[in-house]
């Protein structure tokens, strides 16, 4: 799962705007407290990029262990204007809000499916270790950390001179497709599953609708003009209560023909004959003392039938799952790009609204120590926050609280969980 917010609004260039989407902003604050990345921006203030990251690794990084710190790669995207980024920052909440959707969905049918018994050892590797099946998740042939760490932007994909709200759209748009595809392969694979639930549910019902084919010998069935052979399951603690009473349950049952045929479980399938015409009259007898009775024709080509579409099902259902497996890996990749870089797209919107043009600021990756998160928020207030207001958040009621709808801090930060 991936989770993102905003490390907190400008309260002078956005006003009464920013203040009126607070609301569409929350979030869920226990997952952040356990969110291992964040995305942050650090203004320059006159300092060199280098300059900057050096100040940064000196007081978080090495023997420090607040945060290990990765460099990350954020163009110089085409800007527009004020009113256009902040329509945009809206977009971008929703369009984040659908990439970690889909981004999880993916991984998690992944992870079950390839975690199931059924799984085909073939698509899997032999493993199917739910711990180890995220891992063989991967985006353009590396890990997901190993991507994260060394991102650099797809130009070809995402030219950076294109109008930025034509960026998001398309990014919207891929997003949408795969979610799309996704739906449908998962509704495939759930109605193969629900046809295949529903042969076993009646295979494995009562003798009503049980397939008995492969269960009674027709040589224990009389079939007359007038006689007929019903079958009975009678529970175990029934036993001896139905053979004293089953040849009085109803006129013209024959006596002794009561046989025990197939035991299963608490119940015994037992054989009845007696004349046709009390076949109703017998039935509801049985039904009223606890036992149920059926007429049973034997007809080896129906079961055989019910037998081939149940492994027909079975076998649908394995190859669904084995296709969805194979999609999931193939396009795992792609969804997980696309999200970076729609965080990307919000870290530079929200950067260029919080410090202005032209864009001057150092995009960092960040993968903190949570047990020191309140300090390195603070650290990163006290050294590249200088001469923000008290309006800012200084790191001391930072990721440790709850309660607080959102962290404000004088950068720009963004929090996400894989």
């Amino acid at each position: 799962m991936v989770i993102l917010r905003r490390g907190g609004e400008a309260p002078t260039a956005r006003g009464a705007q920013s203040s009126a989407r607070e609301g569409a902003r929350a979030i869920d604050r226990r997952a952040i407290m356990t969110a291992p990345y964040w995305l942050v921006s650090l203004p320059l203030n006159g300092s060199s990029a280098d300059e900057t990251w050096a100040t940064l690794q000196r007081h978080t990084g090495g023997s420090n262990d607040l945060s290990v710190n990765y460099r990350l790669g954020c163009p110089d995207l085409r800007v527009g204007t004020l009113d256009s980024l902040l329509a945009l920052s809206d977009d971008l909440v929703k369009v984040n809000a659908l990439a970690e959707q889909v981004v999880e969905k993916v991984r998690r049918q992944y992870v079950d499916l390839s975690s199931s018994p059924s799984a085909n050892s073939s698509v899997m590797g032999g493993n199917h270790e739910s711990g180890t099946a995220s891992h063989s998740l991967t985006v353009e042939g590396e890990s997901v950390e190993r991507y994260m760490t060394t991102f650099e932007w797809d130009e070809a994909k995402n030219p950076a001179r294109r109008a930025l709200k034509e960026t998001v759209e398309k990014l919207s748009d891929r997003l949408a497709r795969i979610d799309d595809e996704f739906k449908l392969k998962c509704g495939q694979l759930t109605t193969s599953k629900n046809l295949l639930n529903a042969v076993n549910r009646k295979s494995g019902a009562g003798i009503n609708a049980k397939d008995l084919c492969g269960i009674i010998n027709p040589a224990n069935l009389v079939e007359t003009e007038n006689l007929t052979t019903l079958i009975v399951q009678v529970p175990k603690l029934k036993t001896e209560e139905w053979m004293d009473s089953y040849e009085t349950l109803s006129s013209f049952v024959v006596p002794r023909s009561s046989q025990v045929l197939h035991v299963e479980g608490d119940n015994e399938l037992r054989s009845v004959i007696l004349f046709r015409r009390v076949v109703d009259a017998f039935i509801n007898a049985a039904r009223e003392m606890g036992c149920t009775a059926r007429e049973y024709s034997h007809d080896p080509e129906a079961s055989r039938s019910a037998k081939e579409q149940k492994s027909a099902l079975e076998q649908e259902v394995a190859e669904r799952s084995e296709s969805l497996i194979e999609w999931c890996q193939m396009n795992y990749g792609e969804v997980f790009s696309t999200m970076m870089h729609v965080c990307v797209v919000r870290l530079f919107v929200e950067s260029i609204l919080r410090y202005g043009l032209p864009p001057d600021f150092q995009a960092i990756l960040m993968k903190p120590n949570l047990k020191h998160s309140t300090k390195l928020r603070k650290i990163l207030n006290e050294e590249f926050g200088k001469g923000a207001s008290s309006h800012w958040d200084d790191g001391t009621t930072g990721d440790d609280q709850v309660g607080i709808s959102e962290d404000m801090y004088s950068y720009v930060s963004l929090s996400m969980k894989v």
